[in-house]
């Protein structure tokens, strides 16, 4: 029965407020901004003071402090610690969906930089999603500690933490998330090619330069000349994966994103 029921134990309970809190209160923000946006007479318009926008951000941080403050000063036991975390997953909701504006110092909310916003709430829907299920970053968990050795469980740690930092470094951000948390999907994005514009491609994949060619034309069977082929290889086959990746999905990622955030002005 246990085993059933493992997802719904009670100490599971706030993570679970927790996702609904972000993920209901991003959905009726949107809905809210959008007829806003349409100009639809029955509903209400932004609020202002004068000339100043009060932007959600404003309500969203004071609530965040407030709710995070009753946790770590009071600590309530249930149902309260629960609709806590279900005030503080709105809260979070309400500043990771105004994140483009904090990032770039104006208002940018329509506009293509204020898409960064989608996938800052996207990362907190992720994250809170594994935590809600039980899953823990990089395989940390007391039992597993236990069960391997100490020594050959900070290995695994540390290994996992690698295979993140260098997936990120590739510039593939969701893989790397996912990663976080299931080291085998972490795997598979290190040991795949980055894409052109990552800081991995920069340092590994970039086409050599005039006095590294001039090596490679003089000397065509030496080690410079399998140095260049083998760098200006992966950066080929990167960029011809990024513009099929691009040709085959970006479209779709776009239309999705327009549908869940609405479209950016053009």
């Amino acid at each position: 029965m246990n085993e059933m029921t493992g997802s719904f134990q009670p100490e599971k309970w706030p993570a679970l407020a927790l996702f609904v809190g972000l993920l209901l209160t991003f959905l009726l923000l949107r809905v809210n901004t959008r007829l806003i946006r349409k100009g639809v007479s029955w509903w209400p318009a932004n609020i202002r003071t004068g000339h100043l926008h009060l932007h959600h951000i404003a309500i969203g941080l004071p609530i965040m402090f407030v709710t995070g403050a009753v946790e770590f000063a009071v600590q309530p036991p249930e149902p309260w610690v629960s609709i806590v975390a279900l005030f503080f997953g709105g809260a979070s909701a309400i500043v990771f969906d105004e994140y483009a504006l904090v990032l770039h110092l104006r208002d940018v909310y329509w506009e293509q930089e204020g898409r960064i916003s989608i996938v800052a709430i996207f990362f907190a829907v992720i994250v809170s999603a594994f935590l809600m299920i039980g899953s823990v970053p990089l395989g940390l968990s007391s039992a597993s500690a236990q069960a391997w050795g100490r020594w050959v469980f900070f290995g695994y740690v540390v290994v996992n933490l690698i295979l993140v930092v260098i997936t990120f470094l590739k510039n593939k951000f969701w893989t790397g998330l996912i990663g976080f948390f299931v080291p085998a999907v972490a795997l598979i994005g290190a040991v795949r090619l980055g894409r052109p514009g990552s800081p991995w491609a920069r340092w590994f994949y970039h086409r050599p330069g005039r006095m590294e060619r001039a090596l490679c034309y003089a000397h065509p069977n030496s080690r410079w000349s399998r140095w260049c082929t083998r760098r200006g290889g992966r950066m080929e086959r990167a960029e011809r994966r990024d513009r099929g990746f691009d040709k085959r999905w970006g479209r779709i990622r776009s239309r999705l994103a327009d549908l869940i955030a609405g479209a950016p002005n053009r």
